[in-house]
């Protein structure tokens, strides 16, 4: 909480309470080996309440994703069942700039933690393709998660 202080013109001080209006999260985003320093497109979080779901706006820049307090307040509620990072990335590395969609399962404790890595690998790529086994479902991508409290890593191929 901020405590601002203005004194008024006959010397005294008045007291104004307010607060932040964004939770800032440490939280990285590595996309196969690179840093991602862009910023990604239609970043939000989704989440899940049964059967509807709420949509969030994020912001992402290097280190940090930030989001209203109330909105990381209602993520952090009882009734939400999942949480859902959804953005798209244009890969600098490709000559045509291929954009490629992602959407990532968020638990509650990750953004609770000091910190969060998330570790984004494209199977498409051959270095990636022959480390990883690929995913049940139709992502083209895997995953993984390090902070504090919590570490996510897939198994690799030998």
């Amino acid at each position: 909480m901020i405590v601002l202080v203005p004194v008024s013109m006959s010397g005294k001080i008045k007291h104004l309470k307010g607060q932040d209006l964004n939770k800032n999260l440490d939280f990285i985003i590595v996309i196969d080996d690179r840093i991602v320093i862009e910023s990604p497109y239609l970043l939000h979080i989704k989440s899940v309440l049964g059967a509807s779901e709420k949509s969030y706006d994020v912001g992402y820049y290097p280190g940090y994703l930030s989001m209203k307090i109330s909105d990381y307040d209602k993520l952090m509620a009882d009734d939400v069942k999942a949480i859902f990072l959804i953005f798209e990335y244009y890969d600098p590395s490709e000559k045509e700039g291929v954009k490629r969609s992602y959407e990532i399962e968020l638990k509650k404790s990750w953004l609770q933690d000091y910190f969060n890595i998330l570790r984004i690998y494209n199977l498409d790529k051959k270095k990636y393709g022959k480390v990883f086994f690929s995913p049940k479902s139709n992502r083209k991508y895997v995953y993984e998660l390090d902070s504090p409290s919590n570490t996510f890593h897939l198994i690799r191929k030998k």
